[in-house]
């Protein structure tokens, strides 16, 4: 995804009606202006950063990776690679990692893991599931991927964030409004598609909008309170079968 070029693919709905995006569309279209100090951040990292615990040639899987930020908080000794259906976010998240981390980004969808069975040690993916149809095979296809008593670590919005905003996603890029439709998905949902793959809950956390977070984002004034994020951290039990 070479820096600088314009490989916004815009679907022909996209062309229809203006301002509404595909997915891969409107993450290409945000891409160079993606907040990557959104409030969202100091929810979510300090869990990932407790929870991940990576060791020496641990190998990490980001699904829906964006800019590269959960991977370039890893350690370098893992073999990292970054999935998403973005190509203007993978080329983001090539030039603001260094090259030192050995990461290799591919485009992808999260729904459908390019991988085979018992891959990786971690997997992360953060803020994805309310792209994700089929919670199911969302799961299913973590737990395929990750090796015994490998360990998932997945954030979403909460549910009762996407209440108080709706499912969908908008955002500004290049002084232009856009918005990309996005899917609500019920926590008893979640957890229970998460039983069905097989993983086992080692962590959940529902962080809630703080006045810290609002003095960051005032656009969250009418949201203190609320559950911002859904965190999951998971594990594969050695027992798993992919037919599961």
């Amino acid at each position: 995804m070479p820096a600088g070029s314009c490989w916004v693919t815009l679907m022909a709905d996209d062309r229809k009606t203006a301002g509404l995006l595909s997915t891969r569309s409107a993450y290409d279209q945000w891409a160079e202006d993606y907040d990557d100090e959104d409030p969202s951040v100091l929810l979510d990292q300090p869990f990932l950063l407790s929870m991940l615990k990576p060791f020496a040639e641990c190998r990490i899987l980001d699904l829906g990776c964006g800019t590269g930020r959960y991977l370039r908080l890893a350690s370098h000794d893992a073999a990292v690679i970054g999935l998403d259906l973005s190509r203007g976010m993978l080329e983001r998240a090539r030039r603001q990692t260094p090259p030192a981390a050995g990461a290799r980004w591919i485009q992808g969808s999260v729904e459908r893991i390019p991988f085979g069975p018992q891959t990786f040690d971690r997997i992360v993916s953060g803020l994805v599931l309310d792209h994700v149809h089929d919670l199911s095979a969302f799961f299913l296809g973590i737990a395929a991927a990750l090796r015994p008593g490998g360990r998932a670590v997945v954030t979403a919005v909460h549910p009762d964030m996407q209440r108080k905003t709706g499912p969908t996603v908008r955002f500004t890029a290049a002084g232009r409004e856009y918005r990309t439709e996005g899917t609500m998905h019920e926590k008893s949902d979640i957890l229970a598609a998460v039983q069905q793959a097989g993983l086992s809950i080692e962590a959940l956390e529902e962080p809630r909008v703080t006045a810290p977070l609002i003095a960051r984002r005032e656009a969250w004034r009418d949201r203190l309170g609320c559950p911002a994020l859904l965190l999951l951290a998971l594990t594969r039990t050695a027992d798993f079968h992919h037919d599961h």
